[in-house]
């Protein structure tokens, strides 16, 4: 489809909003006494996919979009809560990688 296929991720993301974010963040966390901690992954995730571009050359700037609806994160963190609770922590270490899959599989690019 693409003469090149190799391209380069771009993140149009500045310090300023990085702060925001995670000050927001960390408001939730201490509102929630703590739960905030298992949906901030996404957030984040979904924070720096939803402002990345993949760029090719000779092909049209694309941004990449993640899908991620409230119900699907509540869901899939009251399962890792749980574990988290039964392992006593440890299971929070795994949860992480299974964000991280999770955001993945629910990642497209879509022309700009």
């Amino acid at each position: 489809m693409f003469p090149n296929t190799t391209g380069t991720f771009r993140t149009d993301v500045t310090m300023v909003e990085c702060f925001g974010h995670a000050v927001l963040w960390f408001l939730i966390t201490l509102c929630t006494l703590g739960i905030g901690v298992f949906f901030y992954p996404y957030a984040l995730a979904k924070f720096i996919i939803n402002r990345t571009w993949v760029e090719r050359e000779g092909a049209p700037r694309q941004r990449l979009t993640c899908d991620l609806d409230l119900a699907a994160q509540v869901g899939h963190a009251l399962i890792w809560l749980l574990l988290s609770i039964v392992t006593f922590g440890l299971a929070y270490f795994l949860y992480l990688y299974g964000v991280g899959r999770y955001v993945a599989a629910h990642t497209r690019i879509e022309p700009a």
